[in-house]
């Protein structure tokens, strides 16, 4: 038994554009722009929140629930670049700019999307571009919530 690993194998990709959430294009999405190499290595922080549904009864004899909504929290750690030309986290993720965010695991993240690939794509609106405290030895970054604003499709394959 192998462990799967992240290295080298996620690709993350931001869309100002995308016909369908389910199905997106691979020329849609290779139209994008990558930000894979701008994030820190713990930048991706994609959290599912599932609400909790209360379904007891006036006759039940226990407290019980069942599995409700599901938001998700999504926020972005970018590192700052030197040039502007390279900068293209600070110049994609601009407050309240809205688009949508696709994530490919498990394929080198230099391959282009390819049909048939299993990818997660959410519609987002940028939040405000929070800058982290500077450290000794750290790139500077900053933090960018990303707003789910409409249906995510974290099980969609590309057309």
């Amino acid at each position: 038994m192998s462990d799967l690993l992240g290295d080298g194998n996620v690709k993350v990709t931001f869309c100002l554009t995308l016909s369908s959430v389910s199905n997106p294009p691979a020329a849609e999405l290779n139209a994008g722009q990558d930000l894979q190499e701008v994030l820190t290595k713990d930048g991706l922080d994609i959290s599912p929140e599932q609400a909790a549904v209360d379904n007891t009864s006036l006759a039940s004899r226990d407290e019980t629930e069942d599995a409700g909504t599901v938001k998700y929290s999504l926020e972005l750690t970018v590192k700052i670049q030197e040039d502007d030309v390279d900068d293209v986290g600070t110049s994609t993720l601009v407050d309240r700019q809205k688009g949508f965010l696709a994530v490919r695991r498990n394929r080198p993240h230099e391959d282009d999307y390819e049909a048939g690939d299993p990818v997660e794509v959410y519609p987002v609106r940028c939040g405000r571009q929070r800058k982290q405290p500077p450290a000794l030895n750290t790139a500077q970054t900053f933090k960018s919530k990303l707003f789910n604003y409409a249906t995510a499709d974290s099980d969609a394959v590309v057309a």
